[in-house]
């Protein structure tokens, strides 16, 4: 991973991708190469601060939440 990533470059990394945005118009807002938001996704991933799941399974898991 290249260069230092602060923790608001990483919150907007996050906030992108919850907005659905792609690897490439996320490199291109935070001035990274797409490889670099891609390692520090998995940086995240492996240290517990990114959680994948498939829309329907998070739906289904507000509901859950709800009841």
């Amino acid at each position: 991973m290249l260069g230092h990533w602060s923790s608001a470059d990483e919150a907007l990394l996050v906030e992108n991708l919850e907005l659905g945005h792609d690897i490439e118009l996320i490199s291109e807002v935070l001035g990274r190469a797409p490889s670099d938001i891609v390692l520090r996704m998995v940086h995240l991933y492996q240290n517990g601060s990114l959680v994948v799941m498939a829309e329907t399974t998070f739906d289904v898991l507000v509901r859950r939440i709800g009841e």
